[in-house]
């Protein structure tokens, strides 16, 4: 609002507030009873009395006089509507203490204040249904936007639905839609249904565009781009963020973190680092411009997370996660919560920090179960196929409807052609050519009831369609759904039963005292760990059967330095290229590389001396990939041939090499070189971008 416009209403506020105070001082008596016991008087002495309502009425105008979207002035707006409310309550207007309830929890939702907000909402709904107040559009599209930021999906959906269809009751066609549209689109890009969200967004832009706001453009296109990008599709989302960058004026620090975040999420998806750090960088120094719990900070936190993730510096996200945790606990926001808890267990996993690793994956399983839980996703399923249902059962009536109204009209039509041709050939006397005409006019009027007989019976088939394929299409998702939840376990199962034959030869170590046998558990427990670390990543990971080997080998070599006394003198330099294997081959190339590095820390370095082993796993002609191990000791002994076929490293891994259909030497090369080429399942043209984008981060 310009200054000069709030200096008036803030003079026209305080003369009102002056007048009705001087009311105050002429009748002390009745305003003393009215406040020390308002319930004395009955609704026609209130109204006698209208000073309570006039000075509600004040602090409403003065709260116009403030910016919702500053942090300062929004708490002075909360303070007028909390000093309205009562003052209604005691006039007994409910309605305009409805409308105070509706106002006050909107500031609260800005405010990132989502339980009060929720309260005031939810009373204010009860008032309005108390005193049939019909346009419920706004609170109900309010109460599905804070139970949707709450985590609270089913009556999030639930009141999505009930504000388009009293809007669509009440044919409201202004402003309020577009942000109705936009709101249950939010909702659904929760629920990570995308291309409902997508739909949602676009019908909101059609509204926006409609009466040219451009403030509601600069909100609805980023949220466009968002669900673009979740559906895999970040080049689309660039192009409409960079449209929207030259055709309007950007010019306040909300749109431009808009901007900025949108951009840098996309260039993160399609691995254009050094394009998303120029917007990270940006969206840092727009950060300062803001509090700490100014809800602009949600969306620079997300990116700035996303991207130090994608670039692997976990220190950062770390850093960033920790105080977005705070953040999202003090506003309340659920779902942003969960995958918070997401980034900061991969960032302890990668950092070595297994214990809070392991308690940021237990609070992330608890929120995730609570938000989507069988249940739940089963109601939220049925709850949109009711509305679903609902909603066409509303177009067919419509349908139905236009269709009486055009017979109707036809009738009439008909009838003044008849009436027209009957006079005309009274006065010319052709009665036989009015019997012609009739008979003509019968047979049309056959015909067209014959068309709607027609139309009708396609209506009903395509409604009894349209029903099969729904149900039909609820059915494959939970399938699917059920699939990755039993593929998933077994993973989760075959890591476990690893981990206890792990245990049992960890107590059967404890009771012997033959350094053979001791050497021989320990390296099968070394086997164990290095099949099981593949079930693990494939457990925790979203793909079920794609091993991304950079991070597998990294996590197995760390687990070497932590598990082998003595390897810690030892340097590694891992060479991996982004190498993706099933597990049939994963599994063989992990015991590979555990027994040539079991072999080089036993006989290269066995006095402990320092030294360096290098590992290098990449693409070598077309398909083929290849793995080397080397290290600098004092390489193979004279003898190596004859002990060749006694070693059971050197067996096994000749072994495993047949099973992968490779060729594994061993080579004395100033250390030894133990180097295997085979063929993987697939190309890599094959491994679609998103998925090795997922393996990348996991």
């Amino acid at each position: 609002m310009p200054e000069k416009y709030r200096d008036h209403t803030d003079k026209y506020c305080k003369r009102v507030l002056r007048l009705y105070f001087m009311i105050l001082c002429l009748w002390p008596t009745v305003i003393v009873a009215q406040l020390t016991s308002p319930l004395s008087f009955s609704p026609r002495q209130q109204v006698l009395y209208p000073v309570p309502e006039g000075v509600g009425d004040a602090w409403m105008e003065k709260a116009k006089g403030f910016d919702t979207y500053s942090e300062n002035e929004l708490v002075q707006k909360i303070a007028c509507y909390e000093l309205a409310i009562p003052l209604y309550k005691m006039a007994a207007n409910r309605l305009k203490q409805a409308m105070a309830l509706q106002m006050l929890g909107d500031c609260h939702n800005h405010q990132g204040m989502l339980p009060p907000a929720l309260s005031e909402l939810e009373e204010a709904l009860t008032i309005y249904k108390e005193v049939q107040y019909p346009a419920l559009q706004g609170i109900y599209d309010l109460l599905g936007n804070v139970n949707s930021q709450m985590g609270n999906y089913k009556t999030a959906l639930k009141n999505g639905y009930m504000a388009v269809k009293t809007a669509e009751l009440q044919q409201d066609t202004t402003l309020q839609l577009c942000t109705i549209y936009n709101r249950l689109g939010l909702t659904f890009f929760h629920l990570a249904e995308y291309a409902q969200a997508l739909t949602y967004f676009k019908k909101s832009l059609e509204v926006a565009k409609k009466w040219k706001d451009t403030a509601s453009l600069l909100t609805l296109v980023p949220n466009i781009a968002s669900a673009y990008q979740r559906l895999n599709q970040p080049e689309e989302a660039i192009h409409i963020l960079k449209d929207m960058e030259k055709r309007y004026d950007i010019t306040s620090d909300e749109d431009k973190i808009t901007l900025a975040a949108g951009l840098s999420n996309s260039y993160v998806s399609m691995g254009r680092y050094d394009d998303a750090y120029i917007q990270v960088k940006r969206l840092q120094s727009l950060s300062r411009s803001f509090g700490a719990s100014h809800y602009m900070q949600d969306a620079i936190y997300k990116a700035l997370i996303s991207y130090f993730q994608a670039i692997e510096d976990y220190n950062s996200v770390k850093q960033y996660g920790i105080d977005y945790e705070g953040y999202c606990k003090q506003a309340g926001y659920t779902y942003e919560l969960l995958n918070d808890y997401g980034y900061l267990f991969r960032a302890d996993s990668a950092l070595g920090n297994y214990p809070a690793a392991i308690d940021y994956y237990q609070q992330y399983k608890v929120l995730q179960d609570s938000l989507y839980s069988e249940e739940k996703t089963r109601e939220i399923a049925q709850l949109q196929m009711q509305y679903d249902m609902e909603k066409k059962d509303h177009d067919l009536l419509l349908k139905e409807q236009s269709i009486q109204l055009l017979k109707r009209q036809g009738l009439l039509q008909k009838s003044d052609l008849q009436r027209a041709r009957l006079e005309g050939y009274v006065i010319i006397g052709g009665t036989t050519t009015l019997a012609i005409l009739l008979i003509l006019g019968y047979n049309r009027y056959q015909l067209k009831q014959n068309i709607n007989r027609q139309l009708r019976r396609q209506q009903q088939e395509i409604h009894e369609q349209h029903n099969s394929l729904h149900v039909l299409l609820y059915t494959q998702r939970k399938l699917v759904a059920e699939k990755d939840w039993l593929v998933n376990e077994i993973h989760h199962r075959v890591r476990d039963n690893l981990q206890i034959i792990m245990r049992l030869l960890n107590a059967q170590a404890a009771h012997l005292d033959d350094k053979n046998a001791l050497a021989a558990i320990h390296e099968s427990r070394h086997r164990m760990q290095a099949i099981s670390l593949i079930h693990q990543k494939l457990y925790l990971s979203g793909s079920m059967a794609i091993v991304d080997m950079d991070i597998y080998i990294r996590e197995l070599v760390a687990y070497f330095k932590d598990s082998l006394t003595g390897l810690q003198q030892i340097s590694f330099d891992l060479q991996i290229a982004d190498v993706y294997l099933e597990v049939c081959q994963a599994v063989p190339i992990g015991l590979v590389l555990n027994e040539a590095i079991t072999n080089s820390f036993k006989y290269a370095f066995a006095n402990g001396g320092k030294g360096a082993i290098s590992v290098n796993l990449h693409y070598v002609a077309e398909d083929y990939v290849l793995l080397a191990v080397k290290d600098n000791g004092k390489g193979l002994p004279a003898d190596f041939e004859k002990r060749r076929h006694a070693s059971m490293g050197i067996i096994l891994m000749e072994t495993l090499s047949e099973q992968l259909e490779g060729d594994l030497s061993v080579k004395d090369e100033n250390g030894v070189s133990v180097t295997l080429i085979f063929k993987p399942q697939h190309n890599r043209e094959k491994l679609p971008g998103l998925l090795k984008l997922v393996n990348k981060t996991a």
